[in-house]
């Protein structure tokens, strides 16, 4: 059973407590405090394995804990730390707070470790508080307790071609033919109820390149309807997207119909889906009605179609050229993101309105007043007193 989310609750260990102690030797009557540190606790760290294949350890047992620290003793001797608790994830792995839903770490190379919870600091002994004037201190100090949370483990595969396309179109038979995956395969939808990675050999140039197949998508995917909705995230971080079509319309759909859909409930989905670079297979060329279905459809959809046929492996050595060209040729010979167009904008009308004249301002007459008539100083005149 192929797992890609668990939630976890984890613990990292507590601090030793710090320890009291005074040194009693013979002919040592005053040997003074000598109790040592706790230790440390043990963290919590992912570490990510190319090893492990999903998150299946993770669902059946969700509480993890780290070892504690061990408490101080005597003769100055701190306590050991705590074992660190290691978990290792697959490549791919993104970890989330289920609390806040805030992404805390992505582990995607191989050796790449990250701690996740820090384990708490011991506590010191009464060795540490002597001084001139306190000789003989019992104080110590408790170690520092663990941290705790609930995360959100979430695998996103990581493979360089992603599968997209209906149920029964052919993805499973496709991997069968060109990997050693073996996915299940049978006449009837949905027999693909897991994320299945294989990798394409090429001999002739010691390369690989690592495909992924996912469930079969429907109309309305992206309301989470079908099962393709829920692994659509593993194809997120492939550089190239191979859209499978039936190109016989064996279940009664018009191939040119299926494409839309598709390209539909990707952009609803995700923008980041939407601008990959793909590729559209034509499969299932074989049956009757193909090969005029696949004309029509060349003039509908302008990318690149390849017409091949998993039952007579027709067309797979040519697929398997252009394949090698898209994901590790040179830029020029990589197909290009699609052009996403843009909703239209619906114009505003603009009404246009019309100033009314304001009427025009009396002018303010200013009077004028007539110059004040300077006073006459009238001096009076002394009477000269005889």
């Amino acid at each position: 059973m192929f797992i890609d989310e668990a939630k976890v609750i984890l613990k990292s260990g507590a601090g030793g407590h710090g320890c009291v102690s005074f040194r009693r030797e013979k002919f040592i009557p005053k040997g003074g405090p000598d109790g040592g540190n706790g230790g440390k606790g043990g963290d919590i760290v992912l570490l990510c394995d190319r090893n492990e294949g999903d998150l299946q350890a993770y669902r059946w047992q969700p509480h993890r804990s780290a070892r504690n620290g061990t408490p101080g003793m005597g003769r100055q001797c701190a306590g050991p730390n705590g074992e660190d608790l290691i978990l290792p994830v697959p490549p791919g792995t993104q970890v989330v707070d289920d609390v806040t839903g805030r992404l805390l770490a992505e582990l995607t190379e191989h050796g790449e470790r990250v701690i996740l919870l820090a384990g708490g600091k011991g506590g010191l002994g009464n060795m540490n508080f002597k001084s001139s004037v306190n000789q003989a201190p019992r104080r110590t100090t408790p170690g520092y307790p663990g941290e705790t949370g609930t995360y959100r483990f979430v695998l996103k595969t990581i493979a360089d071609i992603g599968l997209v396309g209906y149920p029964n179109a052919g993805k499973s038979s496709l991997t069968n033919m060109l990997t050693a995956a073996r996915p299940k395969m049978a006449p009837y939808p949905f027999t693909t109820l897991h994320v299945n990675v294989g990798v394409i050999e090429y001999p002739e140039t010691h390369g690989r390149i690592f495909m992924a197949d996912i469930p079969g998508l429907i109309e309305g995917a992206h309301e989470n309807r079908g099962l393709g909705h829920q692994f659509l995230r593993h194809i997120e971080r492939c550089t190239l997207l191979v859209f499978i079509i039936d190109m016989a319309g064996s279940e009664n759909r018009k191939p040119w119909d299926d494409h839309r859909i598709l390209e539909r409930e990707l952009r609803l989905y995700s923008p980041v889906l939407a601008a990959k670079p793909r590729i559209i297979v034509a499969n299932k060329m074989d049956l009757p009605k193909a090969a005029e279905n696949l004309k029509v459809f060349k003039q509908k959809v302008k990318d690149m179609v390849i017409p091949i046929s998993c039952y007579t492996r027709e067309g797979v050595e040519e697929f398997l050229a252009k394949l090698w060209k898209a994901v590790k040729g040179s830029p020029a010979d990589r197909p290009k993101p699609p052009v996403l167009a843009a909703a239209p904008v619906a114009k505003k009308k603009v009404q246009r309105k019309v100033a009314k004249k304001k009427p025009a301002a009396k002018k303010r007459v200013v009077k004028k007043s007539a110059p004040k008539k300077a006073k006459k100083t009238v001096r009076a005149k002394k009477k000269s007193k005889r």
